[in-house]
């Protein structure tokens, strides 16, 4: 075993610098020191990033895409054909106007009562497979008085059971409108009056 020159320690056999002082010595081959001493490789050059870079900009442009699908399908509107504004060829009746999506619905309901005056009721709906339809548990939501509501349900089921209003699509510009129930004597109401076709305007 060789010592260093510089400082006297012992040097390994096959070490191209002293362990202690880092001096070189002589005769040893450069070439196989560091791997030798211990000391890190250059390291790989990294491999090229474009394809990482492809997949994540191809990953940001699907997200885009499927956000815009989103909101025109859906949070834009438009996405029920009983959405708008329906007017009936009665005078007594002004618009209905339906607007909601999936199985959450509100028909607004504006009408001219006995005494002349004009009111407007807004009603939660819901869909019953192709038609959308209010039941009278459906007016006791709207009502927001439980004890009136219950008051007022059971004075209307005193005229009519199992009360529904039925829209049913006939096209994309006509909804009808039926009555459904039977009247407390048990008959049903004459078919004549059960339903009204309804225009949309919008």
């Amino acid at each position: 075993m060789a010592t260093c020159p510089s400082c006297g320690k012992d040097i390994r056999d096959g070490d191209w610098t002293c362990g202690s002082c880092g001096a070189p010595v002589a005769g040893a081959s450069p070439s196989a020191g560091p791997a030798a001493y211990g000391a890190p490789t250059a390291a790989a050059a990294p491999a090229s990033g474009s394809g990482t870079t492809l997949i994540i900009m191809v990953a940001a442009v699907v997200a885009v895409i499927a956000i815009l699908v989103v909101w025109f399908l859906f949070v834009r509107g438009g996405g029920s054909p009983f959405d708008g504004s329906w007017n009936a060829s009665e005078s007594s009746m002004g618009a209905i106007v339906i607007s909601g999506s999936g199985n959450d619905f509100k028909v607004k309901i504006t009408g001219t009562d006995v005494s002349g005056e004009k009111k407007s009721y807004s009603v939660p709906a819901h869909r019953d497979g192709a038609d959308l339809v209010i039941t009278m548990d459906d007016f006791v939501k709207a009502s927001g008085n439980e004890d009136q509501a219950s008051q007022a349900k059971a004075l209307f089921e005193a005229l009519i059971k199992d009360f529904r209003l039925v829209f049913t699509l006939q096209d994309s510009t006509h909804l009808k409108m039926t009555v459904e129930g039977t009247l407390a004597n048990g008959q049903t109401p004459n078919a004549s009056q059960q339903s009204i076709v309804l225009t949309k305007s919008d």
